[in-house]
């Protein structure tokens, strides 16, 4: 046994008061159910004729009228006709004074805003999550149902007289849409009959309307469908009601929540997946990281030992060059010491040569100066005191003579030149 909801909703205009314009701020869809979707004049009668007749699309083989025609502005007119005309006769013949009569009572009530011009009923037996997977042939079958509705609150509310009554298949779940006018016999002022929606809606009469057509609702229900469906308890504060508009757009809203909801789950599937893939990447660096950082501990290993091998290798070679240059300087001090010395020594010797030559003869001490003499070379010496040079030049001369001079002057020089260069290469040697 399924439990279904049930849906009585009455137009009102309570949402003109201070307290309902805070309730719709405070709300999370910005509405209140106080909501202004009462038919308080001709305007708002048209704009009921064009959602419920859906005038502002070609959709209408899913909309079926089961009480009036294709205008609900015109149902409602004469309905006011049948139902006020002989009261207004009556009224306008008592009346001395011609402007206090009526001319036409639904636009003098059209202008009032004291009194509602006609009232809107919705009634929806089940919701959205019911009907969404039920076909449309199904859904038709509601409309047995909705035509005995429109009999039981003929019967329980006989003072509320029908107009038109629309079914509605093209949203979320079917519902019916009536229009009507109530009224109130035996008025002591004015005429005496008159549109009276507060007094015969009242928040009393509500309650046992509802209760009514709830019992009843569902009995045919189960008839039509063959069911034994029951309905789910009637909740507190739902004596209220939704425009056609309002509950359009909140069925829009629901769909597209619904949607959202769909959307929101792939995305959280999605996230999950990449969360998963994600962590697996993260565990791949991580493992990157520790491989990374045991490389590097390597290298900083090898590394640490070249540079100490280098280092060492480097000491070895400063201690090494330490040495050599402690050796040279060691050697360099020896070969100093040694030089002043043999400087010591070799001038103790020119010192002690000159003392002796100064008793030789004076050709050798002339000989003896001119071979320490820096200005006097050693080829000049041998020309000058060398036997064997002196000789050699000897002979020369006496074979110039000789030969008469058969040689030229220019001759003579090259050979004396050559023979010089004899004289220095013997010398040499």
């Amino acid at each position: 046994m399924e439990e279904l909801s049930y849906s009585f909703h009455l137009s009102n205009d309570k949402n003109k008061t201070i307290k309902a314009k805070q309730e719709a701020l405070n709300s999370p869809s910005g509405t209140t159910s106080k909501n202004n979707n009462a038919i308080q004049n001709i305007k708002h009668l048209g704009k009921v004729n064009h959602h419920n007749l859906r005038q502002y699309d070609n959709n209408n083989e899913l909309i079926t009228t089961i009480k009036g025609s294709n205008d609900i502005i015109k149902d409602v007119k004469d309905l006011y006709l049948d139902l006020f005309d002989e009261a207004r006769i009556n009224y306008n013949n008592k009346q001395v004074r011609d402007d206090r009569k009526i001319d036409d009572y639904f636009y003098k009530i059209s202008n009032d805003d004291k009194h509602d011009l006609a009232c809107e009923i919705i009634i929806e037996i089940g919701n959205m999550a019911y009907w969404e997977d039920k076909s449309l042939e199904e859904k038709y079958k509601m409309t047995d149902v909705f035509e005995n509705q429109l009999k039981d609150l003929k019967e329980i509310v006989p003072d509320f007289y029908i107009a038109n009554a629309t079914i509605h298949f093209d949203e979320n779940s079917p519902h019916m849409h009536i229009v009507g006018v109530p009224v109130k016999e035996n008025c002591k002022t004015g005429m005496e009959r008159q549109v009276g929606k507060t007094s015969i809606f009242t928040k009393e009469s509500l309650v046992v309307i509802q209760d009514k057509m709830r019992s009843k609702c569902i009995e045919e229900f189960n008839l039509a469908y063959s069911k034994d469906n029951k309905l789910k308890k009637k909740e507190k504060g739902k004596n209220r009601d939704y425009s056609a508009y309002e509950r359009l757009k909140f069925n829009e809203k629901a769909e597209k929540l619904k949607q959202e909801l769909n959307e929101l789950r792939e995305d959280v599937s999605e996230l999950k997946d990449n969360k998963q893939k994600i962590n697996e990447e993260i565990n791949d660096l991580n493992n990157d990281k520790e491989d990374i950082k045991k490389e590097i501990d390597k290298k900083r290993r090898v590394n640490n030992k070249i540079v100490i091998k280098s280092k060492n290798k480097m000491q070895d070679q400063i201690n090494k060059l330490t040495e050599e240059n402690n050796h040279l300087k060691w050697e360099n001090k020896y070969i100093e010491e040694k030089y002043n010395e043999l400087e010591e020594k070799t001038n103790y010797l020119i010192s002690h040569l000159k003392k002796v030559l100064k008793k030789l003869p004076k050709f050798i001490q002339n000989i003896v100066d001119k071979m320490f003499d820096n200005n006097y070379s050693l080829f000049s010496f041998k020309h000058d005191y060398d036997p064997d040079i002196m000789e050699e030049r000897k002979k020369l001369r006496q074979k110039e003579q000789e030969s008469k001079q058969q040689y030229s002057y220019d001759y003579y020089y090259e050979e004396e030149e050559e023979l010089e260069k004899n004289n220095d290469d013997g010398m040499e040697i």
